[in-house]
């Protein structure tokens, strides 16, 4: 992940900031049939797939099945093949549950990611526009909130050009780095720490809205 620390993306994306400036102990990785939590996976080597069997169950990485399964046409997010299976996590209302196992390739299908950048991108903690100008270049405006124990809501905003930072795009003005992966149907996205108020993170899953 250029330039930035796994941890900020795992705490969150977790959503577990708030409780942790608070004295809470932070909560461990959960682990599904030996599938670490998607969040400490490396975004980069993270892909979008569809079940395309009429049903797929969980198993461990050597095969053996689980209790949970999923449906053909089920949205996955998946990390790096292991011996032809994949750690496997549904992808419900645009938010991953979390909850898995390992897939067999074959039982689903490779989801390219979208084609174009283009459009207003939204997660539960905010929202990033993307838009392409006149010269070519990429450009992202951005918001997002994070609530306090008090009642009232800590902000952020950006906006700026975008560069090309290997396979992912990034952002980077007055000390807030927020980088951008395409991962099929989504727009997955991790800052530093520093783009806004106290907890506040543009980091998350995005669904384009339009």
């Amino acid at each position: 992940m250029p330039h930035l620390q796994r941890s900020v993306l795992t705490l969150a994306l977790l959503g577990g900031v708030t409780a942790h400036a608070q004295g809470s102990p932070a909560p461990a990785p959960a682990t599904q049939l030996g599938c670490a939590d998607w969040l400490t996976l490396e975004p980069g080597d993270l892909r979008a797939a569809r079940v395309s069997v009429s049903r797929a169950v969980f198993t461990d990485a050597s095969g053996k099945p689980g209790k949970a399964s999923v449906v053909k046409g089920d949205l996955l997010l998946q990390g790096p093949a292991v011996n032809g299976r994949r750690c496997s996590y549904p992808v419900r209302g645009g938010v991953p549950t979390g909850a898995g196992g390992y897939l067999n390739t074959m039982q689903v299908q490779n989801l390219s990611a979208s084609a174009t950048l283009s459009g207003t991108w939204a997660a539960a903690q905010g929202t990033l526009t993307l838009t392409r100008t006149a010269a070519g270049a990429w450009q992202v405006e951005g918001t997002a909130s994070a609530p306090t124990p008090g009642g009232s809501v800590n902000t952020g905003d950006l906006g700026g050009l975008l560069t090309r930072q290997g396979s992912a795009w990034q952002y980077a003005a007055d000390g807030c780095e927020l980088n951008l992966w395409a991962v099929g149907p989504w727009l997955l996205a991790a800052d530093n720490g520093a783009c806004g108020g106290l907890n506040v993170s543009f980091s998350g899953l995005y669904t384009r809205q339009r």
